[in-house]
């Protein structure tokens, strides 16, 4: 794992980038000229991101978004952490438009990615919407996620996308549903009024199938303590509103890589596709969301007050699992139910018949941290941390976290599973014992982790 600043070539444009690299094809790369928004480098010209925090108003067609910070008046990126196990990058950036008007006066967000050995990153987005001022009225949306490829210079999305299912949206269950490129729904309509068996899901795992390059992926769940969404405004049932992205002039020149200031919402770019760095989506989630392309009748209804769109509290934060595969769905299905889904830890200090988690000793289980894909032991002191990690379902390579380890250099045995670890890497960072396994664990493990 190496995290680094350089000067980066794209597209014919040099800027200032932040690098993660990881023991894999793809890297995490924040580029100052695409206003250092995190994308995964997938290899030969083409980048995958799952987008930022973004607003739009009733007031104008603006979108308030940090794209469009081309002079870099807000957006900043830094290195957080740096060791063999994993790299962290922090991104901070404003909502604003092309005049750099902050939506509300002071919409912010900040975004930190916790990329592991393994090749798979934690997104935590956290949002600030503004409330110096009512700049830009009532929101008509607030939007977290977008699956969105960067076609660079010299690719285009007819050649490295498939034709049949270019995108593909499925459970841990292993139900799915497909998209073929270009695709063929109305622009901008609900994901669920063409698939309406999505509602009912619990685990979204969201991929972009490419042409001789790692397809990236996004994994959500559907839980509030993890992302934060109100009901789906089109079908009104439990579940984030997501939108369709039609495929009919889907390639967008404004980002990356150019300094264009001349648009508003956006413009499109397939007469210019391979020969400057352009951009495609496919589907797009929100927290809240209210139909701005609606048929005249619906929209008036609408507007009558039968939707009015929520902001989020201040702080409010959304977790993600970012990565590239060039395996099954059914591996990112064990990634995606081993996050959500953890072990139980014990330590042996749980006080019983007590509230689950109630326990004092030298060795303390913390809990699970869904935001750095970890379990979090606490050592009081002890030269070594022993417990048993208890599966509900595959374990796929584990991370733990020891506060408080002073003895250096460590080495991690393993014991009572069938299904044994492939290797294991270990690094100080701070008071923090930092351990990833790579491996499956499937039953019952005692773990032994003690100075090497």
């Amino acid at each position: 794992m190496k995290v680094y600043e350089t000067q980066l070539a794209f597209s014919g444009t040099t800027g200032h980038a932040v690098i993660a690299e990881c023991a894999h094809k793809h890297r995490l790369v924040l580029w100052s000229k695409a206003q250092y928004v995190p994308c995964l480098d997938l290899g030969d010209g083409v980048w995958f991101t799952p987008e930022w925090l973004e607003t739009n108003s009733p007031e104008d067609f603006h979108c308030y978004e940090p794209i469009m910070d081309k002079k870099l008046k807000y957006s900043r990126a830094s290195i957080v952490e740096s060791n063999s196990v994993r790299g962290r990058v922090r991104w901070t950036y404003a909502c604003n438009d092309m005049r750099y008007r902050i939506f509300h006066g002071d919409t912010t967000a900040e975004e930190i990615y916790t990329l592991y050995d393994d090749g798979v990153a934690v997104r935590k987005l956290t949002a600030f919407p503004g409330e110096q001022n009512g700049y830009g009225g009532n929101p008509n949306m607030w939007q977290v996620l977008e699956w969105i490829v960067v076609n660079g210079m010299g690719t285009d999305p007819d050649s490295t996308f498939p034709s049949k299912a270019a995108f593909e949206l499925s459970n841990e269950k292993g139900d799915s549903i497909s998209l073929d490129w270009p695709i063929q729904f109305d622009n901008f309509q609900p994901l669920c009024k063409a698939f309406p068996q999505i509602a009912d899901w619990d685990i979204y795992i969201g991929r972009v199938n490419l042409k001789n390059r790692p397809s990236p992926f996004v994994i959500i769940a559907k839980d509030q303590r993890l992302f934060a969404y109100r009901r789906c405004c089109a079908c009104g049932r439990n579940h984030p509103y997501f939108n369709l992205f039609s495929g009919v002039g889907n390639v967008y020149k404004h980002w990356p890589a150019t300094d264009a200031e001349d648009f508003i919402l956006g413009a499109r770019g397939s007469d210019v596709a391979g020969k400057q760095a352009t951009h495609s989506s496919f589907v797009d989630c929100n927290y809240d969301f209210r139909p701005s392309f609606l048929e005249d009748d619906e929209a008036s209804e609408r507007a009558a007050g039968a939707y009015y769109v929520e902001t989020p509290p201040r702080g409010t934060s959304w977790l993600f699992l970012v990565g590239a595969t060039e395996g099954s769905t059914e591996n990112l299905a064990e990634i995606a139910d081993s996050w959500y889904r953890p072990a139980r830890v014990l330590t042996g200090n749980e006080c019983t018949r007590s509230i689950p988690g109630m326990s004092s000793g030298p060795v303390l289980y913390e809990g699970y941290a869904y935001s750095e894909r970890a379990y979090v032991l606490r050592s009081m002191a002890q030269e070594q941390v022993e417990f048993a990690l208890m599966p509900r379902n595959p374990v796929i390579n584990p991370v733990f976290i020891v506060n408080g380890w002073k003895a250096g250099d460590a080495r991690v045995d393993f014991s009572g599973t069938a299904g044994a670890a492939q290797s294991t890497s270990c690094a100080i960072t701070g008071d923090d014992l930092l351990v990833l396994v790579r491996g499956r664990l499937e039953k019952e493990t005692h773990v032994r982790i003690r100075p090497a």
